[in-house]
């Protein structure tokens, strides 16, 4: 049973590799987007090529035009507690009252809103330096991964996609 377990842990981290991108690429101050889905970064290397410090950030977004990310207005639930009287006349005639303190729900709007997205990691590069991210787990995004930066670069990049 133990031998069963093995090799099956060990066939499915070996068909999650086969799923594995390798990307490179070059980048400048624009944004750019390496993928349009969520992925589980595993690796990204990035090296400055303008000659001065750089910051690079990762954000969770898959907008090829801005880093901000809208959020769809939605209802959520409040929750609150409230007292409860309950009052009865019992069967001998005598008025009785009870006061429970009791949890209550209601139904709230809460707004749209537009907030930047997600940050993965972010970088400070030095000048014409190199900077790797190697996550103990690897780090996933949901909606996909964009690249913005300060200076020019280029990177190496180890992520699977998500299913």
């Amino acid at each position: 049973m133990k031998n069963l377990f093995k090799y099956l842990i060990t066939f499915i981290a070996a068909t999650a590799m086969l799923f594995a991108d390798v990307v490179s690429g070059t980048f400048t101050t624009a944004i750019s987007v390496l993928s349009t889905s969520g992925v589980s970064i595993r690796n990204f290397q990035v090296s400055d090529t303008s000659g001065s410090a750089n910051t690079v950030i990762l954000y969770d977004n898959d907008s090829a035009s801005s880093t901000n990310r809208v959020y769809a207005a939605y209802t959520g639930v409040l929750q609150y507690t409230t007292n409860v009287v309950m009052s009865f006349t019992n069967f001998t005639g005598v008025a009785q009252t009870y006061t429970n303190t009791v949890l209550a729900t209601s139904n709230v709007t809460v707004a749209a809103s537009t907030n930047q997205a997600r940050r993965v990691f972010t970088f400070t590069v030095p000048a014409n330096g190199t900077v790797t991210f190697t996550p103990t787990y690897p780090a996933g995004t949901t909606f996909g991964l964009q690249l913005k930066a300060t200076g020019n670069g280029s990177y190496n990049a180890d992520y699977a996609p998500l299913p």
